[in-house]
């Protein structure tokens, strides 16, 4: 299996930004160096990435002014997913999330660097102030998670997974508010320093078993906040 550079891994950050965020084109993108701040890579990274979505079409550095978006990237195998999310409920996207991002923890595991562990470290020290304030701390959790995917590597997961997120970003912002903030939150800073501790180890089952007992409960809640 071919493993994607930094920079084409940030390419899909950054796309997926793009569009999470609905920047318009004619807008202005955030500054390489907040980009950096916000991924924790090095400018030369970021830039080999915006450099390759201007040659590709999408953005133009413009003097003065920064990148500019010039079109909105489409979503990843967006034809082959035309339909996904008309048949697919919020729980539906969950469980499929689960299923993917537990499936792929044997090639997790072995990819994550001592950087991307830190990192998830800090991303639960933030997690845990959210959950002490009672705020939403939906930015955090989607880092994490997508810190985790990101390792495995594999161009194909990490697409299934942006398309998964999409669809489900769409569908939540229809939700109750009680989505935005799960039930039982005092627990879920705990889960995911869970994970981390099993990740530490490198023990592919014990991660898949902390991911597990942090993914669990989910679908039930979402169903019954749904309701």
């Amino acid at each position: 299996m071919a493993r994607e550079t930094l920079a084409d891994q940030v390419y899909q950050v950054i796309v997926r930004y793009l569009l999470r965020a609905g920047v318009e084109p004619g807008s202005r993108l955030p500054s390489e160096r907040k980009f950096c701040e916000m991924l924790e890579v090095s400018r030369a990274v970021v830039r080999a990435a915006l450099d390759q979505l201007a040659d590709d079409g999408y953005v133009e550095k413009r003097v003065g002014v920064g990148m500019v978006l010039l079109r909105r990237p489409p979503l990843p195998l967006e034809n082959g997913f035309a339909s996904f999310s008309v048949h697919a409920s919020l729980e539906d996207l969950y469980q499929a999330r689960i299923a993917l991002e537990v499936g792929a923890i044997e090639w997790v595991v072995p990819g994550l660097t001592e950087e991307d562990l830190d990192r998830l470290d800090r991303l639960v020290d933030q997690i845990a102030v959210h959950v002490a304030a009672g705020t939403a701390f939906l930015e955090e959790d989607w880092e994490f998670h997508n810190t985790l995917i990101r390792a495995c590597a594999n161009p194909a997961i990490i697409q299934l997974a942006s398309i998964i997120d999409q669809y489900f970003d769409r569908m939540r912002s229809h939700r109750p508010a009680a989505l935005l903030n799960r039930p039982k939150l005092e627990r879920l800073d705990v889960r995911h320093r869970m994970i981390v501790a099993a990740l530490r180890t490198r023990d592919v089952e014990a991660a898949r078993q902390a991911l597990r007992l942090h993914f669990l409960p989910w679908p039930k809640e979402i169903a019954a906040s749904s309701a």
